[in-house]
């Protein structure tokens, strides 16, 4: 790596600033990027100046984008291979990584399945997974850890997860000794959400949230082109946002909250338990719902209009509360949209407040790599921006 980005020189908010305009935005002209930023061309050609002589920034070659003459308005964009990162996140049962260039573009990804939660097993396993995701001439310049529970890139501590069954567990630091690479944390559904603010369908909006279906429910939010991480990392916790107080009980004792209603494990258990079925997959559902030759079962129907009520009901309080241009729905169960979701738009209208419209949503199905390229993405904004 060269001195830019080395460990005894901090990036100035100019630096930064360009920087990430560039690698989000770019590529770009110099004019652009100083309007963009209200920059003088005097105080851009500074800025820019460190990166183009260590090689983070070049000019766009002959043929990459339009015909331009003249040296001061060649389009600018930052050089992606010139840093690797490698971001993993962790299951209760497997482990998902990649290993990403600056531009988050996958180069390289694995899978392995955990032995079990015991940490010097689980550290074992993220040691080889780094060093085989590591290119000989290439070091990392950073891995990021995502996982369900309360974690942040500022914390190197787990404070809990309850899929894995930690507390307390200080896992960048522990990472970190065992790889010899900086290493951060963030929960699973924020780094996803930084995933999309920069290289996904939140680029050029200001204010966005992103809610994941799948075994849980969750939410990330950007305002104000910020990430929001709130105190300790707990924000975005809608899961157990009450919906019908006459409702099913979730796992927690809670009756009638979203995860009692929305989320995978409550549908299939909900549709197996009425029809005595215990055999029944949560695709299962999905595929007797959907039935059209019987207008689907009447059962499962009737748990997916409700699992799509309430996500639409979950997706109009979060724009109500936060304004959002726009929400993205995804997770590994998002493909149930399709089958509820007018259940979904009707809930959706009826929740938003009457002064306002139903925000756009995009429903944005995802692998499982995805949330391993969030991580890495966390590991890159954490570089880029808290150094």
């Amino acid at each position: 790596m060269g001195r830019v980005f080395s460990q005894s020189e901090r990036l100035t908010d100019a630096m930064r600033s360009v920087f990430v305009e560039l690698l989000v935005h770019g590529p770009m002209s110099r004019a652009e990027v100083a309007r963009r930023l209200a920059l003088s061309p005097s105080a851009l050609t500074k800025v820019t100046k460190p990166f183009i002589e260590t090689g983070y920034l070049r000019e766009q070659l002959t043929g990459e984008g339009p015909s331009t003459v003249g040296r001061p308005s060649q389009p600018l964009q930052v050089d992606a291979s010139r840093m690797s990162f490698v971001g993993i996140k962790l299951t209760a049962d497997e482990l998902y990584a990649v290993r990403t260039d600056l531009a988050a573009t996958i180069q390289e990804e694995t899978q392995r399945t955990l032995i079990d939660h015991d940490i010097d097993n689980v550290l074992g396993q993220i040691a080889q997974t780094v060093a085989d995701l590591t290119e000989e001439d290439r070091p990392l310049s950073a891995v990021g850890i995502s996982l369900a529970g309360t974690a942040t890139p500022s914390d190197p501590v787990v404070h809990t997860s309850p899929f894995l069954g930690w507390s307390q567990l200080p896992l960048a630091r522990l990472v970190e000794e065992a790889v010899a690479v900086p290493t951060v944390l963030d929960n699973d559904v924020r780094a996803l959400t930084a995933v999309q603010q920069w290289f996904g369908e939140g680029v050029g909006h200001s204010s966005f949230a992103l809610i994941t279906v799948g075994a849980g429910i969750g939410c990330g939010m950007v305002i104000g082109d910020r990430l929001v991480t709130g105190r300790s990392g707990a924000t975005g916790l809608v899961g157990h946002l009450a919906i019908d107080d006459r409702g099913p009980m979730c796992e927690q004792g809670h009756r009638g909250c979203a995860r009692a209603y929305a989320s995978s494990p409550a549908i299939r258990r909900s549709v197996a338990t009425a029809l005595d079925r215990p055999e029944l997959t949560f695709d299962d559902c999905l595929a007797m719902a959907r039935d059209e030759t019987r207008d689907g079962h009447p059962v499962a129907r009737r748990v997916l209009d409700e699992a799509g009520t309430a996500l639409g009901q979950i997706v109009a309080t979060v724009a109500n509360i936060t304004g959002p241009e726009l929400v993205i729905l995804s997770g590994e169960a998002v493909h149930m949209y399709e089958v509820c979701a007018d259940a979904f738009q009707t809930a959706l209208a009826r929740h938003t407040h009457w002064t306002s419209t139903p925000v756009p949503v995009v429903v944005k199905p995802f692998a499982f790599n995805e949330w391993a390229r969030g991580a890495a993405v966390t590991a890159l904004q954490h570089l880029l921006l808290h150094r």
